[in-house]
């Protein structure tokens, strides 16, 4: 499974403190994406789903979330790293696509037939750049946030209700800025990084 990143604790992309886990590789190159740096695939990110869970699982997080790249290109792994999460006892797992709902029941694919039925929260269609809004989780207008656990219906209702905001973790030479972008994020990431940069 080609994975570009996993970071902990991440607040920003569902309920709780969070373990986030983003895959490699993306065919959608969607104008504005916050994650251009995942679009490319790289057979050097390999990494099986079960050495991810098992250098993950003794972490006291309250979820999972699963961003891209697209993690329904990888559809087998995805499967498998769901479903060691699942059989562990973790019922909070978030998933971002840019399929439909819809296109991805019509794929009449097992495997994500199964990601589908073991996950809380899917939140799907492409980012448009145009369409961007001010609701937490979704990046633009036209995606929507499916709540298929109705265990957590009620938490994500209040999380929608929040303002979006941004976790950021730094690094020795690096930085990631993790949340979903909105309306002049890209100007206040050069600001922060600038003001890093001075100290």
């Amino acid at each position: 499974m080609q994975i570009g990143k996993i970071l902990y604790p991440v607040t920003t992309l569902g309920v709780g403190e969070r373990l986030g886990i983003w895959t490699q590789g993306c065919n959608r190159f969607c104008r504005g994406c916050s994650n251009p740096e995942l679009q490319t695939f790289d057979e050097t990110k390999d990494v099986s789903p079960q050495k991810i869970f098992d250098a993950t699982i003794g972490w006291e997080f309250d979820g999972v979330t699963i961003s891209g790249g697209e993690p329904f290109l990888q559809a087998k792994d995805l499967k498998t790293l769901v479903q060691l999460y699942s059989e562990a006892g973790v019922e909070d797992i978030l998933v971002y696509t840019g399929f439909t709902l819809e296109e991805l029941a019509a794929k009449k694919d097992e495997n994500i037939d199964y990601v589908l039925a073991n996950i809380s929260v899917l939140i799907d269609g492409p980012f448009v750049e145009a369409l961007v809004d001010e609701v937490p989780l979704r990046g633009s207008s036209n995606q929507r946030v499916w709540v298929l656990n109705e265990k957590y219906r009620q938490a994500y209702q209040a999380y929608l209700k929040e303002e979006k905001k941004v976790d950021i973790f730094y690094f020795s030479d690096d930085a990631h800025f993790i949340g979903i972008p909105f309306a002049g994020y890209d100007a206040l990431y050069k600001k922060l990084l600038t003001n890093r940069r001075r100290k």
